[in-house]
């Protein structure tokens, strides 16, 4: 069957380097750390989904927000950037050098008032965090996701947004987890990942939509 033209391949790469060079330049403290990532294989959030959630902040007039998983501070940087000056973003990261690192590109960011850090797991750590959030990022650990969902919802206030990375899973979501060309490792993640989208659409207190940038984010409103 032919491939349609808006996926057909070499159109991908060329929309994507020509909205790369479109957009206007990331700060060079987002340089930084990008590179650092590149250079350290360490998973931070693609650009092009920063820039939809520094969008999504500011639509929602967002004033307090929650990210779980922090890594390298990058998107961070798009959500602090996007709130208001006496705005503030919750983050919560179980790795203690990463939060340590990630504050130092906050620093230089001047960035640094905005943003608030726990370091711990996100489900031992929430309790502690009442909110109500605004806005809600989440991109850490797959096998957490129903449950950081379901701690998120009930933080957020109505008309909230939640916004959660990795939906597709490198493409891999698409494909029957119990089929031969997935390896063994991946086939929990897939299974918990599939079962998460089809709640997060179906999810009675949220108006909800999974849009295919990059590796697949989801958004997202409560409802009053």
């Amino acid at each position: 069957m032919a491939v349609p033209a808006r996926h057909a391949p070499g159109r991908q790469e060329r929309d994507y380097a020509y909205l790369v060079d479109v957009h206007p330049a990331i700060s060079a403290v987002q340089a930084q750390i990008e590179a650092a990532a590149e250079r350290e294989r360490e998973p931070i959030t693609d650009r092009a989904t920063a820039r939809l959630l520094a969008a999504l902040v500011r639509a929602n007039g967002a004033r307090a927000a929650l990210e779980i998983g922090t890594n390298l501070g990058y998107s961070a940087t798009w959500i602090a950037d996007a709130l208001p000056p006496d705005g503030r973003l919750t983050c919560i990261d179980v790795d203690a050098e990463l939060l340590d690192r990630a504050r130092s590109y906050w620093q230089l960011a001047r960035l640094s008032n905005r943003i608030q850090t726990h370091c711990g797991r996100a489900l031992e750590v929430l309790p502690s965090i009442p909110g109500p959030f605004d806005v809600a990022y989440i991109d850490a650990n797959k096998d957490d996701y129903p449950a950081y969902l379901e701690a998120v919802i009930e933080r957020l206030r109505p008309g909230g947004v939640v916004v959660v990375d990795n939906l597709l899973f490198g493409g891999g979501v698409a494909h029957d987890p119990e089929g031969p060309e997935v390896p063994s490792q991946r086939r929990d993640w897939l299974r918990i990942l599939r079962t998460f989208n089809r709640v997060f659409l179906a999810h009675p207190q949220l108006d909800s939509t999974i849009v295919q940038i990059s590796d697949g984010v989801g958004v997202g409103v409560k409802r009053p």
